[in-house]
């Protein structure tokens, strides 16, 4: 999802980025809650989250210096 957001979402910033992964945290644990999600899956995302986070605001970064011929 980092490559997508930092390409489609033109006003994505770090703290866009750390909202949208609290968010997506926020709604796995209503689904885990509902049962929806099993605990196993529930912990693999906030683990993915915590884990890819650093990435996510570096590939944030290279979208924000990449020049127009870079992207075609």
């Amino acid at each position: 999802m980092r490559y997508w957001f930092n390409r489609k979402a033109i006003w994505a910033n770090p703290s866009s980025i750390k909202s949208n992964a609290a968010s997506l945290k926020k709604f796995y644990t209503f689904l885990h809650e509902k049962g929806l999600v099993g605990k196993e899956d529930f912990l693999d995302l906030k683990q993915t989250i915590k884990a890819e986070m650093p990435e996510c605001l570096e590939a944030l970064g290279h979208f924000d210096n990449q020049s127009i011929e870079e992207e075609w």
